[in-house]
C-alpha cells in the first residue's frame, strides 16, 4: 500500500506551471537589460549604473547583454 499517490497528470501540470513562472521571470530580466544596455549605448547612464541596477557586475552585464 502506498501512503501517497501519483498522479502523473497533476504532477506535469505542476512543472508546466513552474517553468512558465520561471520563463516570465527570465524574459522580464533580459527585457530589462536590454532597456538598460540601450540607454548606455544612447549614453545616458554608464554601464557601472546599469550593471548596479541589475546588482551584477560590469563584466557580468555586459557578457549578458552581448548575449542576447
Amino acid at each position: 500500500m502506498c501512503l501517497t499517490e501519483y498522479n502523473e497528470a497533476e504532477t506535469m501540470q505542476m512543472f508546466k506551471e513552474e517553468g512558465i513562472e520561471e520563463g516570465l521571470i527570465k524574459g522580464r530580466e533580459e527585457g530589462r537589460i536590454i532597456e538598460l544596455a540601450a540607454l548606455v549605448n544612447d549614453g545616458i547612464i554608464t554601464e557601472q549604473e546599469a550593471a548596479g541596477r541589475m546588482n551584477m557586475s560590469v563584466e557580468e552585464f555586459r557578457e549578458y547583454a552581448e548575449s542576447i
